[in-house]
């Protein structure tokens, strides 16, 4: 699911936060929320902040963001906004970020790429934030019409034949949203705002987990990578070198994760380790990523949040991503595809969390050889026998519960290949069924699909077919015959340089960088 991201529009602070807007004095709250009141540029909206720990506003697809303009103007029934006014005047939004922001996107023509996006986030919006958001502005334009064209309406009913806008004009100033106001301290205001978030639309367990430890480094960390040090800063109360520092760390990360080109579900190429930045999983991915690079599989593991340790939870996860593809020497240039896509296409976050791990043990335990030397065996395997990872992950019913044993599977089918030098990619997934914590994987591959002569291919079977079809024409490398990624390999000499070998075509191999550099020499 493509969802749309709103998040600039109201912007995020801390519950201590004092301002010269408005006085804590002034008991006269107001009852309803006006049109006017959600321009960017009114005094209303100025004031207007969510909390520091509040998730991302990237929750709805354009379906549901239209769904409350259209109940909006159609005065049906919408939830009161609760909102909570702090000892500085600033007023937080407790319950509704969506539900106004969704408005807030209509009256103001931003849904993620407009002029208050671009601002917030630097001039630098992925290309799936944009086409989200274009999808989205069309979808609301056609079957309701611009703020602007109906605002335009309103001072000259006659420009229009359009009974319905006619309507729409005559009415919007007098329609309202309700509020209600949270009374008390900013405890108080938590406390509200976690049990409301917890009952409606309940947080997310990886949202939950940045809330409640929102003063670690790794989830400074994980709220950094996931804007590519863009939007709010987090960090902002550090000294400007380590700002800066966090923010170009974050950056290089978010680029390995999701790329710096636009993804292309047809284009194997375009695929990257860590899936679709657009996904509602995003923010899961980000944090468990920086917890497996940086060992924290419990509370006792997190460090404090303070300059030295965000930056180094920045570094051991740029260096794991980049060990698995980047453009370093030593990286291993893993394809995506081969790893962590299902054969339509479809990212497989448990395969993703457990080669972390399974490159963090490779990395520190010095095994990265042992690995080059069996990987063509091993990603043959790891590509014919996919489903089997599915199988750990439904036994342990979770993704992130599986991970270490995915990084397990990994291991053994490794340590197997490395035993048996003429194993056949068929023994090999035999001999691991022997191995008592993988007894119960089911080896016999199912073809679901019923055959039919009269049928047309399913979407999913041409999908299949031509992803396929795809893998077959991937590069391999010259010195160990696994798959090449487009944005990790090496033009290599065949016969090296310091041997006598020229720079003819003749003499030039495509290799991955780690065997280039190392594994080589």
């Amino acid at each position: 699911m493509k969802t749309v991201t709103l998040d600039a529009l109201i912007l995020r602070e801390d519950f201590e936060i004092t301002s010269s807007v408005g006085s804590s004095g002034n008991t006269r709250n107001k009852a309803t929320l006006s049109i006017e009141d959600i321009k960017y540029d009114s005094f209303f909206f100025a004031a207007l902040r969510k909390p520091i720990f509040q998730r991302e506003t990237n929750e709805w697809d354009k379906n549901k963001v239209f769904s409350m303009i259209e109940s909006f103007i159609n005065s049906d029934l919408i939830p009161a906004l609760i909102l909570w006014r702090n000892s500085g005047g600033y007023i937080f939004v407790i319950d509704g970020a969506h539900r106004l922001s969704s408005l807030g996107a209509w009256i103001n023509d931003d849904y993620g790429d407009g002029e208050i996006s671009l601002k917030y986030y630097g001039n630098v919006i992925s290309p799936e934030q944009k086409k989200v958001a274009e999808t989205t502005r069309e979808i609301v334009n056609e079957k309701i019409g611009s703020f602007k064209e109906i605002w335009a309406i309103s001072r000259d009913i006659t420009s229009t034949k359009d009974v319905k806008k006619q309507e729409m004009a005559k009415n919007l100033g007098a329609l309202a949203v309700q509020l209600q106001w949270v009374e008390g301290d900013a405890i108080k205001a938590e406390d509200s705002f976690l049990k409301i978030n917890q009952s409606a639309t309940k947080i997310s367990d990886a949202e939950l987990d940045l809330i409640m430890n929102r003063e670690k480094a790794y989830a400074i960390s994980a709220r950094a990578i996931v804007r590519a040090g863009k939007g709010y800063q987090y960090w902002s109360n550090f000294n400007e070198d380590v700002q800066m520092e966090i923010v170009n760390y974050s950056k290089k990360i978010h680029n390995i994760m999701f790329g710096e080109n636009k993804y292309n579900r047809d284009d194997i190429n375009s695929y990257t380790i860590a899936g679709i930045q657009s996904s509602s999983m995003t923010l899961d991915v980000v944090t468990q990523t920086v917890k497996i690079c940086n060992g924290v599989y419990n509370k006792q593991g997190a460090t404090e949040g303070n300059e030295k340790n965000v930056v180094n939870s920045l570094k051991n996860t740029l260096k794991i991503l980049e060990y698995i593809n980047s453009n370093k020497p030593f990286s291993l240039g893993i394809h995506p595809y081969v790893f962590f896509y299902s054969d339509i296409g479809k990212h497989k976050v448990g395969s993703y969390y457990g080669f972390l791990m399974f490159t963090k043990e490779l990395v520190e335990k010095k095994k990265l050889d042992k690995f080059t030397r069996n990987r063509e065996k091993f990603e043959q395997t790891i590509y014919k026998y996919s489903f089997l990872i599915q199988q750990i992950i439904r036994k342990k019913r979770q993704s992130k519960k599986a991970y270490s044993t995915i990084r397990d599977y990994f291991n053994e089918l490794l340590d197997i290949i490395d035993k048996n030098e003429n194993i056949s990619i068929d023994e090999i997934v035999t001999n691991i069924k022997n191995h008592t914590d993988f007894n119960y994987l089911q080896m016999d591959i199912i073809d679901t699909q019923r055959v039919s002569v009269k049928s047309n291919f399913s979407r999913g079977k041409k999908q299949q077919i031509k992803l396929q079809s795809y893998i077959k024409s991937l590069p391999k490398c010259s010195i160990c015959g696994g798959y090449l990624s487009t944005t990790s390999m090496s033009v290599d000499h065949i016969i090296r340089k310091e041997d006598g070998g020229n720079n003819s075509r003749e003499n030039a191999q495509l290799t991955h960088l780690y065997c280039n550099t190392t594994y080589k020499n």
